[in-house]
């Protein structure tokens, strides 16, 4: 058993009250703060897929010791939830929007949504991140067997924390080298020689860093799920979201859940839905950096779908929830006939995963990482990125066949908590292979 410090941006848990706002409520509160001792309107769960993945294998028991390190702009220095400490990295405002436009400057890149040049403030905001949130792991370096390091935000890590202990990489979004400008790749590669191993989603881009030659040891693992919390609802939450959302009983509906962002290209599923006999419900808001950062892309990406909507005709078609509580989100995934990825290029898209779970077909892009898991017309089907008219009908399939999804509860188990812990320590195991023999 590992003792496991992590490092994600977004963290666990989203506080609604800053640090000085929760001393006004509480008056004095010892470091770390536990989280039992707070309201729940405090603070909620984070939905994002990374943080998801991490508190998934804690709650496994997959580690020993857990540590984790986080973003956390006006947060608590720390908090304690359950058995693991949570360090959150604070930013002041000028920093913290030079570090965005960075890292989305890499994100979009990396999804095809445009291209990014190097501002030199900006990557020293980015590079600045990166030092504090590795300062505050190397606080920890005595008891901490790996360094468990997640996504894009968070490159620069293993080259600062060096030596200190095995550091791994979990890059969650699309390495597709031949994407990119010269500069970020090149910066890329560099960032990821930095790590003891590089964890990749999919095939596709442990074949991208294969064929750019990076030296650095590789391992493939698809991004998972905890099938346990995932529950059932009765009929009566079934009720509350179809009247919620204007649903009727015999409505066909396809969902798609995701947050508000360009690179989950919501726009093509509108643009299918207008020749489909079905309501499209899009379920998700703003990304962390968009709700807390003050960086809004979330609102702006709405504002436009919206507006596609209007102009194709299909606005009573469209419903759009917004944030949605787990119960909610386990009722629209039951009562959903077609579970919808329509993004042009994905790192892996585990809504597809928790669609499965509810025996659910999935229609998804050929951009999409977790395509490499889809038996077309057996758990569901594929369509060209960015094709509306075989989307269109690839959705006709679905609607017409829901037998397809009981194969996809099968193909779930590859994307479970249990089937990935294994394989995990067995990357710590490779990328602690040097350091056992000094």
């Amino acid at each position: 058993m590992f003792n496991v410090s992590i490092n994600t941006q977004t963290p666990p848990v989203r506080f609604t009250l800053t640090y000085k706002d929760l001393l006004e409520k509480y008056g004095y509160l010892d470091l770390p703060i536990d989280l039992n001792l707070l309201s729940s309107d405090d603070y909620h769960l984070s939905v994002g897929g990374v943080a998801k993945m991490m508190l998934a294998l804690i709650n496994s028991k997959a580690f020993n010791k857990v540590r984790w390190v986080s973003l956390g702009p006006g947060y608590p220095p720390s908090i304690k939830m359950e058995n693991t400490e949570v360090h959150f990295v604070d930013l002041d405002p000028r920093s913290l929007a030079n570090y965005t436009r960075f890292k989305e400057g890499l994100y979009n890149e990396s999804h095809g949504l445009g291209k990014y040049e190097i501002v030199g403030e900006e990557y020293i905001a980015y590079a600045n991140y990166n030092w504090l949130s590795a300062q505050k792991l190397l606080e920890f370096y005595k008891d901490t067997d790996i360094y468990f390091i997640n996504d894009f935000q968070q490159l620069l890590v293993g080259g600062i924390i060096g030596p200190s202990a095995p550091a791994v990489l979990w890059y969650h979004i699309p390495f597709i080298p031949e994407n990119l400008n010269k500069k970020m790749r090149e910066f890329l590669i560099k960032s990821f020689e930095g790590f003891d191993l590089v964890i990749f989603s999919t095939k596709r881009d442990l074949e991208g860093l294969v064929r750019v030659g990076a030296k650095v040891k590789v391992k493939q693992i698809y991004p998972f799920i905890d099938p346990s919390s995932y529950k059932t609802v009765g009929k009566e939450k079934i009720q509350y979201i179809e009247d919620k959302y204007g649903i009727k009983n015999d409505d066909k509906v396809i969902l798609v859940v995701a947050r508000m962002d360009p690179m989950k290209s919501q726009d093509l599923a509108i643009m299918a839905i207008k020749n489909l006999d079905a309501k499209l419900v899009l379920a998700g808001d703003g990304s962390f950096t968009s709700k807390t950062l003050g960086h809004d892309k979330g609102s702006i990406w709405v504002s436009k779908l919206r507006k596609i909507a209007k102009e194709l005709g299909v606005e009573d078609k469209v419903i759009f929830t917004g944030y949605v509580p787990d119960e909610e989100l386990f009722a629209l995934y039951q009562r959903a006939n077609v579970i919808l990825l329509p993004s042009r290029i994905e790192g892996f898209g585990l809504a597809v995963c928790e669609g499965w779970l509810y025996s659910k077909p999935a229609v998804v892009s050929s951009g999409a990482g977790v395509s490499e898991l889809i038996i077309e017309g057996g758990n569901g089907y594929v369509f060209k990125s960015g094709n509306v008219n075989e989307l269109a009908e690839k959705l006709k399939l679905a609607l017409k066949d829901e037998k397809v999804g009981t194969l996809g509860l099968e193909t779930s188990k590859k994307c479970s908590v249990n089937n990935a812990i294994n394989e995990i320590r067995e990357a710590f195991e490779i990328a602690s292979e040097e350091y056992k023999k000094v």
